[in-house]
């Protein structure tokens, strides 16, 4: 589709790699901290940082379209918690994240009117901006921990704006909005935790066949807390508290946007994980049409009981409220019949999604123009209004626009996905023939025209007749705030003038990725919404709402006000609280008188083991007395034996110490005369060998004349008669120089043995 990929996405097939679902999410939420924390930010820059923000996610989330069109966007951080946080955008998450961002740009520049007028503006800002990001990451969650995480983060933070007044009434409703996010929450929590032992997995995935049997149990948890957020019956009662008291731009955002996350979990888990990737078996497609049956179901009760509550209220915001609640009804209505029609739900489906698109859009308007109207009479009951239409001409108009939108006049962009579900129903009932089809497309019906009668009654009340005598000013409309509201009336004449382009564009394209075929499918492409039959269905509405209305105005049926045992909290909440509180009070009391009678036995037993311990430990502390007494002596004694060993010690060592400074002295003086003895005997062995060289020269010469006689003597007497023998010697024979000769070589030897030992 395109030649190139830019830099911040990276494509592998048809799954793209890119940050930037997770900067559209992050950068929101840090801007909202950092609004809060900068408390001396001046009121200006606030403004424009909350309006860059919101305009950067747009923009983020524009970008990221043609992407989602041919595939998905991915992203993931795995470490993070040990589970890992996966961002997954498909193009049913970016029809969602478009809607959010866009319609949050315009109620950013309608905050910046209403809230001049506003206290607590600093903490406004930071929590709209925060919310923006909690939003976002429940549509672009790529499993359902990371869902859970910003669907929480999302009702804690838009918690605090429902009680921005700090009134009575307002804490009354947060009170009550938070209680129920919480018992939402902890729903989406246990059917992720048995999703999770079931199949291994929070992936948002077909596991249908995974699901074993869970899957009843596991789709009633998600269904409450997903139900509680988009505004079910009976799990609505929060939206009729929280809308009148929240200011205008967070009550256009609470209607307009944070209900449709409910609706898109429970698309999710309806349309998507309780489906199966291949062809399903009978039995599956038997459960699904009881559960599609089952939501549908709600959806009619939903639309119903919403529009019937609408037409008798008297509070503006409370009469959008109860709207809501009925359009909610719609959306829920077309996918259970999307979900039992399988893979022919393709119209059920497109139409689901197509009334969340105009719902976000008609209905963010009609709250901001009905705040436009509160900002400067600061009245919301309809019969203290009235002649606004002179007053304020550019709110009567577009919110006429607004209210043909939701009522589906042909022209307008409720028209379009008003008739899809309405043929969806057909659809439904020509396949199946079911009585309790038929029943419900005709409340469908009646629910159509009781939509257009309540905004007859509000638009009669609010903007015709005189105008009050204290409201009878000249008003100025800011120029953001003609703006925001031009915009919204435009987009939904665009929509309504040219609903094929939506449908062609995004819808049919979201259709085949969820596989659906068929005879719906067929009908979609070039869907003919300005053929005589679907006109006719809306021009049925159209006489029957003139038929309810004009009596019931004339009689005054619609200013009846319901007794308050006729309400869901009197009908419901207030017997199963009661009974439940009665059942925790039982279960309690039950607990507490075990408890005592655990404690009193166990104290007895307690008393009677301390009596043991107590007389064993008497008994050792005697033990211990004597042991320590013998361990005193023992102790004694040896203290005074090793003050004895001690003296010993010390005397011993003195005596030791002073022998061996005599050894000290002793090897000194033995040293000195060892060396003075060395000194003589090296003198005398000098002298001796001086001697004996003398000696030897002595004898030398003495030999010399000695042989020389002797060789005389033997040749004088050669010639005697017996001859002579110079071998047989005597002592007689030995002379002086013999004598001296063995003397000094004693004396030699004497010295040599001395001289060794001494060195």
């Amino acid at each position: 589709m395109f030649a190139a990929a830019p830099d911040f996405v990276i494509e592998a097939g048809s799954h793209h790699y890119s940050s930037i679902p997770l900067w559209i999410t992050l950068v929101p939420m840090l801007a909202g901290i950092g609004i809060y924390l900068l408390k001396d930010l001046w009121e200006t820059a606030r403004k424009v940082c909350t309006l860059v923000t919101s305009f950067a996610a747009l923009v983020g989330v524009i970008l990221l379209f043609p992407f989602a069109l041919t595939g998905t966007v991915n992203y993931d951080l795995i470490d993070f918690m040990q589970m890992g946080l996966f961002f997954e955008v498909d193009l049913i998450g970016w029809i969602f994240a478009f809607l959010i961002t866009t319609v949050w740009f315009l109620a950013t520049l309608f905050s910046f009117a209403y809230m001049d007028l506003e206290h607590n503006r600093r903490r406004y800002y930071s929590f709209f901006t925060f919310t923006l990001g909690a939003t976002l990451g429940v549509v672009l969650a790529g499993d359902f921990f990371t869902l859970f995480l910003f669907f929480e983060l999302m009702t804690l933070s838009s918690f605090v704006l429902v009680i921005h007044e700090q009134d009575v009434e307002s804490m009354r409703a947060g009170i009550l909005y938070l209680y129920l996010g919480i018992f939402g929450g902890l729903s989406l929590l246990f059917a992720i935790l048995m999703l999770f032992g079931a199949t291994g997995s929070v992936e948002i995935v077909p596991a249908l066949e995974l699901l074993g049997g869970q899957r009843t149990a596991i789709y009633v948890f998600f269904l409450i807390g997903f139900g509680i957020k988009a505004g079910l019956v009976p799990l609505h009662i929060w939206l009729p508290q929280a809308h009148p008291v929240a200011p205008s731009p967070a009550s256009a955002l609470l209607s307009g946007i944070l209900i449709k996350s409910g609706a898109y979990g429970i698309l999710r888990v309806t349309l998507i994980l309780f489906s199966s990737p291949d062809q399903a078996g009978a039995a599956d497609i038997s459960y699904l049409f009881i559960i599609g049956n089952a939501l549908m179901w709600i959806g009619i009760v939903t639309m119903l009981a919403g529009a019937v509550m609408a037409l008798l209220q008297s509070n503006m915001k409370r009469i959008l409220a109860y709207s809501s609640v009925s359009q909610i009804g719609y959306i829920a209505t077309a996918l259970g019949v999307a979900t039992f029609l399988g893979i022919e739900g393709g119209m059920g489906f497109a139409g689901a999604v197509y009334h969340v698109i105009n719902h976000a859009f008609f209905k963010a308007g009609l709250f901001m123009m009905v705040g436009t109207v509160y900002m400067y009479t600061h009245e919301l009951e309809i019969f203290r209004l009235g002649g606004m239409l002179k007053k304020m001409p550019l709110v009567a108009i577009t919110f006429l626009v607004a209210a043909f939108g939701i009522a589906g006049i042909p022209g307008f962009n409720g028209y379009p996905s008003k008739t899809l579900i309405h043929d969806s129903l057909l659809i439904a009932y020509r396949d199946y023939g079911l009585f309790s089809l038929d029943l419900a497309e005709k409340i469908f019906v009646l629910t159509s025209a009781l939509t257009i009668c309540y905004f007859i009654k509000l638009f009669r009340r609010v903007f015709l007749g005189p105008v009050p005598e204290k409201l009878d000013v000249s008003y100025h409309l800011p120029l953001s705030v003609k703006a925001v509201l031009s915009s919204f009336a435009l987009v939904i004449i665009g929509i309504g003038l040219f609903p094929n382009l939506i449908l062609e564009r995004v819808l049919v394209p979201a259709a085949e990725m969820l596989n659906y075929e068929g005879y719906a499918m067929d009908h979609l492409y070039h869907f003919h919404f300005f053929e005589w039959h679907p006109l006719e269905a809306m021009l049925i509405v159209i006489v029957l709402a003139a038929v309810i209305y004009i009596p019931g105005a004339y009689r005054r049926w619609f200013d009846w006000k319901p007794p308050w045992w006729l309400s869901v909290y009197a009908l419901l909440y207030r017997p199963v609280t009661h009974r439940l509180m009665e059942v925790t009070c039982r279960a309690g009391v039950f607990v507490d008188s075990s408890v005592d009678t655990a404690y009193n036995r166990s104290g007895s037993a307690a008393k009677t083991w301390c009596t043991y311990v107590g007389s064993l430990d008497s008994k050792l502390d005697d033990l211990y007395e004597k042991s320590g007494k013998t361990a005193r002596k023992l102790a004694d004694r040896s203290t005074d034996m090793d003050s004895k060993l001690d003296q010993f010690y010390e005397k011993s060592g003195d005596m030791a110490r002073k022998l061996a400074d005599r050894s000290t002295d002793m090897d000194s003086a033995l040293n000195e005369a060892y060396r003075k003895t060395g000194e003589a005997a090296k003198k005398l062995a000098e002298q001796t060998s001086d001697a004996d060289r003398k000696l030897d020269n002595v004898y030398n010469k003495a030999g010399q004349k000695a042989r020389s006689q002797m060789e005389k003597r033997l040749s004088e007497k050669k010639d005697r008669s017996e001859g002579f023998d110079p071998v047989k010697w005597t002592t007689k024979n030995l002379s002086f120089d013999t004598l001296l000769l063995f003397l000094v070589l004693g004396i030699v030897l004497f010295v040599i043995f001395y001289y060794g030992r001494t060195n």
